[in-house]
This record gives C-alpha cells, structure tokens and sequence, in this order.
C-alpha cells in the first residue's frame, strides 16, 4: 500500500526543489547576459531570458506536480471492496499499513461479518481499531491476524477509526437480499448511527458460595469476557474484573443503574459489590462507553422493590 503521507512529502519537496533551482539560475546569470540598463525610465518590467535547460526543468516539474495531484484526487479514493460470503459469514480482510485497505467495505444487514486486520504499521496510532456504532475497541498486534465479528441488523454506513481517531473506514450495510455496490464521492462520507444490541456474547451464571453471596470472574481483555453475567435477585453478588487490556479505554468501570464507577487498574483484579432486589438486566461499560456487558438478574420469589446497595474494592 502505498504511503500517503509519503507522497504528499513528495510533492512538497519537488516543489521547493525548482524554486530553488530556478532562483539559483537567475542569480548565476552573468552580468553579459543581462539585458543593458538605459537611464530612461519607460515604467514597464524588462524581461529577462532564462537558460533553456531550467525552462525545461520547470516544465517538466510542473508537469510532475500535475500528474501527482491528478493521481491523488482521481486515482487514490479510498479502496472499496464487497465482502464474500463463506460459511454464512461475510469476510473482508483488511491491511493495516499508513491506514485502512479497503477503507470502505459492503456488506449485507442481518448477516455476521468478519474482518480480519492484518497491522503492519508500527505506529502506536494504529495500535487499535474502535467500531463506535457496535461497542467494539480491539487492540492490533503488529504482524498478526485480528479477527473483529458482528452482525449489522440495520442499513446505514458505519464508522471504524484508529485509536487516535486519526485514520478512518467505513463498513456500508446495504439490505439484505440486495447487491451491495459502493458509491465513493469526492468529498468525507457521512455516518448514520442506529441503535442496535450487541452481537451475542458469552454468559456465565454466578456460583453461589457457602456464605451465600453469588460471585463470578470477569476478565477485560478484548473486550468483556463474559459479556453477559447471570444473578439471582435478592443475593449479595461479587464480581471480580481482571483486567489485562492495557488500553486507557478500560481505565474506569461504570455500572450506571447501580450507582458504581470504580477504577480498574492494570493487570490487578478490582472486585464490585452489590445486591440486587429487582430483576432486570444492568449495563456495565468502560470509560470511554466504548466495550459493554450486562448483569442479568432473575426474579426471586417475594421481590416487589427495586433497592441495589452496592459497594467496591480493590
């Protein structure tokens, strides 16, 4: 892939190059070659003759110039490409090198789609990909293969940056049962946000203790694993968050109908508290309410308040 930032260095360069060159060559034109003063002022400008070798240098670097310019708004568009269909999943892999390639992918709603990121750009930039619209923030290892699944339920275009926000692609969802075709336009391309749930994640089901309180490992890695937790109400709940990802977006933990917001500090185990009275589901999130999870509470016999007493430790 070729590096854009490179070329634009390119262009700059060459273009500061000639007018060096052609500043030069007036300067070392000999006082002979300069046409003779005359004490008789005409107010008009007296043209000067240049060598013909740095007409022909400037021609020939305008041109370039030209050429480049017409490559970069013509031919450099962003690269689009259609996902393939295998094994019910639609498939795109996309190369991580000074950007994203594509950076625009088609696919169909309603079907899991898989891209898989291959990062062989070393910048820390390019360190993790964030699909803001599905809740997904991955890290990249350099040199491998990330695979980022999730199933598009409504038609819209959605955005996928870089960890700094900095480099940008879009995954267009077209109906399903139509032929997904990109148009690229010339200018940015809108982003239309939908509400859409999760992809279905793993659950787990808290192992109650001989004291009585229902307690279950979360780890933060690539997300939250599991994502779904499931608790009795009525019973004191103990969750433990081993976190691992050291992405600054998993800095902060909020249970939000619960009232909790604890720090999770890295490669530490942070345990939250709580009791819930009232059956219901209870996001959790990271800082940045980019990564989520939910509690899920059953109803217990006899529960008619919604009352959540809850505390965290470290």
């Amino acid at each position: 892939m070729i590096n854009r930032s490179a070329i634009l260095s390119g262009m700059a360069a060459l273009g500061v190059l000639l007018g060096v060159t052609s500043g030069r060559a007036v300067a070392q034109m000999s006082h002979e070659q300069m046409p003779p003063s005359t004490t008789e002022t005409t107010g008009e400008f007296q043209r000067i003759d240049q060598p013909l070798w740095v007409k022909g240098a400037v021609t020939a670097g305008g041109l370039g110039l030209i050429g480049l310019e017409l490559w970069w708004f013509l031919v450099a568009k962003p690269k689009s490409r259609q996902a393939t269909t295998q094994g019910g999943v639609q498939e795109v892999t996309v190369t991580v090198d000074g950007g994203y390639e594509p950076s625009l992918i088609a696919v169909q709603a309603g079907q899991p789609v898989r891209l898989n990121f291959v990062r062989q750009d070393p910048s820390s930039c390019l360190a993790e990909v964030r699909f803001p619209d599905f809740h997904i923030a991955r890290e990249l290892p350099l040199n491998r293969v990330t695979p980022i699944e999730f199933t598009p339920d409504k038609p819209g275009r959605y955005e996928f940056t870089c960890g700094m926000n900095m480099f940008r692609g879009v995954v267009e969802v077209q109906p399903a049962g139509e032929n997904a075709e990109v148009a690229i336009a010339s200018g940015p391309q809108p982003t239309h946000s939908a509400d859409r749930s999760a992809p279905p994640a793993s659950s787990v089901e808290a192992a109650m203790t001989p004291a009585g309180i229902q307690e279950a490992t979360v780890t933060v890695a690539q997300g939250y694993q599991p994502k779904r937790v499931i608790v009795e109400a009525g019973h004191p709940v103990r969750l433990h968050f081993e976190r691992q990802n050291p992405s600054s977006c998993y800095d902060r933990l909020l249970i939000p109908e619960l009232a909790i917001a604890v720090d999770l500090p890295p490669n530490e185990t942070t345990t939250v508290e709580f009791t819930p009275e009232d059956a219901g589901e209870y996001e959790f999130a990271c800082g940045m309410q980019m990564n989520r999870g939910t509690i899920e509470v059953r109803a217990a016999k006899g529960s008619n308040k919604r009352k959540v007493t809850a505390k965290a430790s470290i």
